[in-house]
């Protein structure tokens, strides 16, 4: 039988450094993200970024083994999926936003900050269906979000 693939040896934590602003957000130098060795130095990140920009679910970057971690260093084909960040404005609300963009197709991750959300926009949702909910949301100051990653092709 098979390891799943977080158990197995080709699953590893690839280490993005942050660059934090004047006000100390993030509120971390550095995220890691789960990845799949797919070939040298090569790996496909498989959980959805908080706090690094550019990456999206699925993107193949090239990493270096650094002191025990491997570190980041380019994209080497984006996979056509996008990363959006929400900050929900009321705790009670977290749930319903997060079933709102699975509708849409959408995956998310809830941060160790209880009103983050990372949600992971997937190639077949339409930009301008997406800034539909995003902008309404907004609107109805359910949430507010930052672009982390626009979809590349």
């Amino acid at each position: 039988m098979a390891m799943n693939a977080r158990g197995s040896d080709q699953y590893v934590k690839v280490l993005f450094d942050l660059e934090q602003d004047e006000d100390g957000y993030p509120p971390a130098s550095a995220e890691t993200l789960w990845a799949v060795r797919i070939g040298d130095g090569l790996f496909q990140i498989d959980n959805i970024p908080f706090f690094v920009h550019g990456i999206a679910v699925n993107d193949i970057v090239s990493a270096t083994p650094e002191e025990g971690v491997f570190r980041y260093k380019e994209v080497v084909q984006p996979s056509g999926h996008g990363t959006i960040r929400l900050i929900v404005n009321e705790t009670s609300d977290v749930q319903a936003v997060r079933d709102l963009f699975r509708q849409l197709g959408c995956s998310s991750e809830l941060s160790h900050l209880p009103r983050l959300i990372a949600v992971d926009v997937p190639p077949s949702l339409s930009s301008q269906a997406l800034r539909k909910v995003l902008d309404a949301g907004q609107e109805q100051d359910r949430w507010g979000y930052e672009e982390a990653c626009l979809p590349q092709v």
